[in-house]
């Protein structure tokens, strides 16, 4: 059996970050076993969250800025909030701003509820979000702290695994129960009313190829026609 090794990452909660996020995240502890934050900045980064890992020879580095919807509109009404993810930018090889719903205070009745106090301001921090998801890094928004922990529970585990960045896609199409229908769905432009036209006026796969010219009345669209008979004359190709 051929053994894969993964990396390893090591995650780092900075000092000022809720308990909550130490004791999910974090890879140190203490003597008693309590779960350890470490001043960020004095390790030579910027924002909330670390994970670092070595990755073929050379460390990489992902860093959070972690910010609650009262944390993101302080910052941004003070002005920090663009200089705090610039700097964080300039740390770390892949940058990330967390905007993390507040659940609770949504349903508050307090007059110090942010979602009503500032409630006119909220669409111009979008608008300053959306910049910098445009301008310097990914803005992930969070309906709670327990969803934001899982989906970077998520990123590490894709990290250790040698998957990051390496998103798969996949085509999904519902298979019909004719099976020379489904077969003929698969060729470019052809739906399944069109497979089932081929179907009728040709015998086999042989014979729609010879007599290909013969599906212009079947096919009104000329791009469609010419797109068809393209697929159907060409040589596969074989890799290797």
């Amino acid at each position: 059996m051929l053994l894969v090794s993964m990396a390893t990452a090591e995650t780092f909660i900075d000092t000022f970050e809720p308990d909550l996020w130490a004791r999910e995240l974090s890879g140190f502890m203490d003597a008693t076993g309590k779960p350890l934050k470490h001043n960020l900045k004095s390790m030579g980064y910027e924002g909330d969250i670390l994970i670092r890992c070595e990755i073929e020879g050379e460390t990489k580095t992902w860093g959070i800025e972690r910010k609650t919807l009262t944390d993101a509109l302080n910052s941004w009404m003070n002005k920090r909030l663009i200089r705090q993810v610039h700097d964080l930018s300039e740390r770390v090889d892949y940058p990330m701003l967390f905007i993390i719903d507040e659940p609770a205070k949504r349903i508050s009745n307090s007059p110090n509820n942010p979602y009503r106090k500032f409630a006119s301001h909220i669409p111009n921090l979008e608008s300053h979000l959306n910049r910098i998801a445009m301008e310097l890094c990914p803005v992930l928004r969070f309906r709670d702290e327990p969803t934001a922990i899982k989906q970077v529970k998520s990123l590490i585990k894709r990290i250790e695994a040698g998957d990051y960045q390496s998103v798969r896609l996949h085509t999904h199409r519902v298979s019909e129960p004719d099976e020379v229908v489904d077969f003929l769905m698969g060729i470019p432009k052809v739906g399944k009313k069109r497979a089932a036209d081929f179907k009728d006026n040709f015998s086999s796969l042989p014979d729609l190829i010879e007599r290909v010219a013969e599906i212009d009345p079947l096919v009104r669209a000329e791009p469609d026609r010419q797109t068809i008979k393209a697929f159907l004359a060409q040589d596969w190709k074989h890799e290797g």
